[in-house]
């Protein structure tokens, strides 16, 4: 597809149907858009509303953030899954007075890697980004210039956006607006049942979360945080270890506290 004739068919939807409503994007700043673009990894947009709001109401500002403890953050992270991404928010809140402004700069928080610096940079701070990809904007692109592919590498896909982003209309739109433009896109094409998760060389299909280990995790931090007996598992004793090494709670007593 010609690029001019492809960006104004993401704009026309973006106008007409963009989630402009969405409440990261109502009001922007550099903690909130970290905060949204966290929680949306891997967790559907209706999940993470609630969340989010609530989040903002206990949290609203890096600094408050700072003073809360992790047990606190991750009884209200409870939903959302992969609770390494609330561990994430928490030990930023501990080590940055504020939101960096530079790719470079957001590399260097643990737990930030190079989609979520991308994301805040454009979102946040309205930059074009090094590298920002995720299954919406892949759906898009691949639709757009690579039908007929099988196994695009996300270099192509990039390259794709490096073109994309020199042409005057992205360019006069800004970086915001067109890459929420572009993901409302895919999510839309998805809506019409076109997908090209398979198309993509770096395409994992996300194992289930009933009966995993994600969810024995989720369920044991729950228990911790709730004071509650832990779950009967075999696997208990090798999640106990995994969450003792990496920091998320400490033996104390008969039992386990959240650090």
């Amino acid at each position: 597809m010609d690029d001019r004739k492809f960006i104004n068919k993401v704009l026309r939807h973006y106008k007409v149907s963009g989630r402009h409503t969405l409440l990261w994007r109502r009001k922007v700043t550099p903690y909130r858009i970290l905060v949204s673009e966290i929680m949306l990894q891997q967790t559907q947009v209706s999940r993470v509303v609630p969340k989010f709001e609530l989040w903002m109401k206990r949290y609203p500002t890096l600094s408050r953030l700072s003073k809360a403890s992790l047990s606190d953050i991750l009884k209200l992270w409870q939903g959302l899954g992969y609770q390494r991404r609330a561990k994430a928010l928490f030990e930023v809140a501990q080590t940055s007075k504020s939101i960096p402004k530079t790719y470079g700069e957001l590399l260097m928080l643990k737990g930030i890697g190079p989609y979520t610096a991308s994301a805040v940079c454009a979102f946040a701070y309205n930059i074009f980004p090094e590298k920002l990809l995720e299954t919406n904007i892949r759906t898009a692109l691949i639709e757009a210039f690579h039908q007929g592919t099988t196994k695009v590498h996300d270099g192509v896909l990039h390259d794709d956006l490096a073109r994309l982003n020199h042409h005057s209309l992205v360019k006069n739109l800004g970086a915001r607006e067109w890459y929420y433009a572009l993901m409302d896109y895919g999510a839309h094409l998805k809506t019409l049942r076109v997908s090209h998760n398979s198309k993509s060389a770096h395409y994992t299909k996300q194992t289930p979360y009933e009966g995993s280990a994600r969810q024995l995790r989720a369920k044991v931090l729950f228990a911790i945080t709730h004071r509650e007996k832990l779950p009967q598992d075999e696997r208990l004793e090798s999640v106990i270890n995994q969450l003792t090494k990496e920091g998320y709670i400490i033996k104390k007593g008969k039992g386990y506290v959240v650090v």
